[in-house]
């Protein structure tokens, strides 16, 4: 990304607009949008020795107008390699566009077909087109209830009506903890020298808790989403740092990334009346 690129961007990402002055127009449009960018770091490979920022080239500024940021990285494990083989393999095979025609074709050749024989030939082509169709769709659906536990055209309804209909309120969060999770991301971003923790991050912490929210279709943010939030955000901020300063960091935001014990209590011991 060249540097006006870069300048460009900044005002979209920051004040969701994007102002014109071209040819005698001034104006601004607005430019509310969810932005997912990928970079590729610098020599093909990511040195871990050094941070996000220095191993992909972008600045400050533009770091810290993203709510999540996350490595990731190319690490040879043969049951994860084999398990993304398959998936690509099977991904193939249920796209191709004659392998579902060739099954059906299969099975009508061993079934066969029960048709009268003073049916005519356009009415024989006919049904063999139909019994066809059905037997690829029947496929079809059992090869994406194998791979999607949840039908794709019922997933798109549901993001959209999330998105849509529910507004979580607030009201019932934890805000000490949130401005104490905000002053250590502060601190420990000053002590080891990474990217700046501005206020934004903090506005991230309450975006996150309330997309969780939506995904239950809740109405109010629990104590649950605020603390998956901040594990979401410790973890980006940690998995951005170089490795000789991560372990450091883990064990200094390991009060906020554990499970409570008083969660956990309240989850195996039954309540009275």
């Amino acid at each position: 990304m060249n540097d006006q690129d870069r300048t460009s961007i900044h005002e979209a990402m920051e004040q969701q607009s994007i102002s014109i002055s071209k040819a005698g127009i001034v104006t601004t449009l607005q430019a509310r949008c969810s932005i997912i960018a990928a970079a590729n770091p610098i020599g093909g490979r990511y040195n871990s020795t050094m941070n996000l920022q220095q191993n992909v080239n972008l600045t400050e500024p533009i770091l810290s107008r993203f709510d999540i940021l996350c490595v990731v990285r190319d690490l040879v494990n043969p049951e994860s390699d084999e398990r993304l083989a398959s998936f690509v393999i099977d991904s193939h095979m249920r796209s191709h566009p004659l392998g579902d025609e060739d099954k059906a074709d299969g099975e009508d050749g061993e079934n066969g077909m029960d048709v009268d024989s003073d049916q005519n030939e356009d009415e024989q082509e006919e049904q063999i087109r139909s019994n066809r169709q059905r037997k690829a769709e029947q496929l079809k659906r059992q090869k994406e209830s194998e791979i999607s536990p949840i039908p794709q055209d019922f997933l798109i309804k549901y993001i959209h009506y999330a998105s849509t209909r529910v507004q979580p309120k607030l009201s019932q969060m934890d805000m000490d903890k949130v401005s104490r999770v905000y002053a250590d991301l502060r601190k420990e971003s000053n002590t080891t020298g990474s990217f700046p923790i501005t206020v934004r991050h903090l506005e991230s912490i309450l975006r996150i808790a309330e997309s969780f929210a939506k995904m239950r279709l809740s109405e109010y943010v629990s104590s649950a989403d605020l603390d998956r939030a901040i594990k979401v955000t410790i973890d980006s901020f940690v998995g951005a740092q170089k490795v000789s300063v991560k372990k450091q960091l883990q064990r200094s935001f390991m009060k906020y990334t554990l499970p409570s014990r008083r969660a956990h209590h309240s989850r195996n011991v039954p309540a009275h009346a």
